[in-house]
């Protein structure tokens, strides 16, 4: 119906050459490449400001967890079947 409304049924259809494959496996490098930065920054300036790495390391604790957890919910969402 839109495609009619549209005039758009006789237009040629573009061929892409990223695959669908290559968008979900970039997605999830990126997601895990994302998290594990943040980690590391976050654990970074902790050792800067607080200089000692014990105390830095058990603060930064609750959110690698966070992290953790954000990471395998992105991952669950991607691995997900899309159904229409």
């Amino acid at each position: 119906m839109i495609v009619l409304l549209l005039g758009t049924s006789l237009a040629p259809s573009i061929s892409s050459p990223v695959t669908a494959g290559f968008v979900w496996y970039s997605q999830v490098a990126l997601i895990v490449a994302g998290h594990v930065i943040a980690v590391y920054l976050a654990h970074s300036i902790s050792l800067r400001l607080l200089r000692d790495p014990v105390h830095a390391f058990r603060s930064q604790l609750p959110m690698l967890v966070l992290m953790v957890l954000y990471t395998i919910t992105s991952l669950w969402i991607l691995a997900q079947p899309i159904v229409k």
